[in-house]
């Protein structure tokens, strides 16, 4: 392996893994938005309540928008098949993260309503399946535990896509599919939010 590949997987692997850490940052604020509320509301100077209110809201979504970049980055047959990614739990994660994501953007999920809801259970299960895919599976024991000789950890090491081409492959193309699906909803609901504009006679 010359070491402009090495530097390839190295930093396909790394994003991977920011991406995966960024999901949990992003279910941590949103979870944890009742705590940046109490403290708004004890901030008696309005300009600092919407500065704190603001760097809250860019950091919860920011942080998610990245998750999903990130992840869907490396979502490709050719960088599967170099990089360590947890099959199936890792893309799942990113088609509900996105789901989030499209809610946010044509929904109104700030208010406490059914929508408020569905986006913070979409993105708790999207973490879920990132620790599930990162910890039981991309970082499963290595060879120098005796446990990692067990059957558990020896399937949930074969869930590696550098390990299981086939699994990879599948899911790559269910994950394109259903991608290719969110941008044509997405696009659809961009269409119908924009007004139409008659011309006078």
């Amino acid at each position: 392996m010359d070491n402009y590949k090495a530097l390839e997987i190295w930093t396909a692997q790394t994003l991977l893994d920011i991406g995966i850490l960024l999901s949990f940052v992003s279910f941590l604020l949103h979870i944890g938005r009742p705590y940046f509320e109490r403290i708004q509301a004890r901030i008696s100077l309005r300009v600092a309540a919407d500065m704190w209110w603001l760097i809250f809201v860019i950091l919860r979504d920011g942080s998610l928008f990245l998750a999903v970049f990130l992840t869907f980055l490396n979502m490709n047959l050719d960088l599967m098949a170099d990089i360590k990614m947890g099959l199936p739990f890792v893309p799942l994660a990113t088609l509900t993260l996105t789901a989030s994501l499209l809610i946010k953007i044509f929904r109104n999920a700030e208010d406490f309503n059914f929508y408020y809801k569905l986006n913070n259970y979409l993105i708790s299960i999207g973490a879920l399946f990132n620790f599930i895919g990162f910890v039981f599976v991309m970082e499963a024991p290595g060879a120098e535990y005796a446990t990692s000789k067990s059957p558990f950890w020896q399937f949930m090491t074969s869930l590696r896509s550098n390990k299981n081409p086939e699994l990879a492959t599948m899911t790559f193309y269910f994950t394109i599919v259903c991608m290719i699906l969110v941008i044509i909803f997405a696009l659809v609901k961009f269409k119908k939010s924009i007004p139409d504009k008659k011309s006078d006679v």
